[in-house]
Order: structure tokens, then sequence, then C-alpha cells
């Protein structure tokens, strides 16, 4: 029986940048950086050879895992699209979703559209939008309707 969910990873280039953009831009606060290279994360991951940082944040409630990986060198350079199958996202709450998306561009971050209104449903008069984080990770971020 599933109790609750531990939390989200994703692996990233430059953890020294990830961390600017997840702690300064997103809020998250971290709790533990190591490097691992060793039988169990090879057979966990199931990548031979896995040499890796990994840093654990939490916020919101949410724990979040990033890993950048030093080997092996054969990686892609960019995450899936949202289209992709495989491909997933953190949807953020906020109160100025203006404010917020000028906050993460300059910390990197690439809107893929300015925010758009959602005309029915249950989500009617709320803003969304996606943006990619500084390696092309797909994030949303929502502002409730106002009234």
């Amino acid at each position: 029986m599933i109790k609750s969910i531990h939390h989200t990873s994703y692996t990233v280039r430059d953890m020294d940048r990830s961390l600017r953009f997840y702690e300064q831009g997103l809020g998250f606060r971290r709790y533990g950086d190591k490097t691992v290279a060793n039988r169990l994360q090879e057979v966990i991951t199931g990548v031979k050879g896995a040499k890796a940082r990994v840093v654990h944040l939490q916020g919101y409630g949410q724990g979040l895992e990033l890993f950048q990986y030093f080997a092996p060198q054969d990686q892609r350079e960019r995450a899936v699209r949202p289209c992709d199958v495989g491909s997933s996202h953190m949807c953020f709450i906020v109160e100025d979703i203006d404010r917020v998306l000028e906050h993460l561009k300059a910390l990197g971050a690439e809107v893929l559209t300015e925010p758009q209104i959602v005309e029915g449903g249950p989500n009617a008069g709320n803003r969304y939008c996606y943006f990619l984080d500084p390696d092309g990770i797909p994030m949303e971020l929502s502002q409730r309707a106002q009234g």
C-alpha cells in the first residue's frame, strides 16, 4: 500500500547553476549533497559506470532530488519535450505569475509562452504558462483566478 510520495528527481548538467535556480528561483531548501559512484548506484539506476553528485532539496511539502552525472559520458544534452513520452513537470501555484516569470527568466528560465487565461471548466479564469529550467526541464506556473 502506497503511503505518500517521497520526491521527484531531475538530472541536470551543471549542479551549481541548477541549485541557484531551484533555491533562489523556486524556493527549495537543500538538506543533502553527496557524490555517489558505487555498485548500488549502478544497480538502482541501471546506468553502468554511474558516478553522480546527488543533492536533496525540500519545498512546499515536496522532496526534490537533483542528479549531475559525471559518468557515463554519453548523455543527451537536453531534456525531452513536454509532448514526449516520459516527460514530466512540476506545477507551482503563484500569487503573481508575471513577477515570478521575470525572476525566473533572470535565473535562466526559458518561457515557452506568456501566461494564458483558461476560458472554461474547473480552472476557468486561472492563468497558466510553461517554462523550461536552465536544462530544458519543463515546469508550469499557475495563478488562481481572482475572486
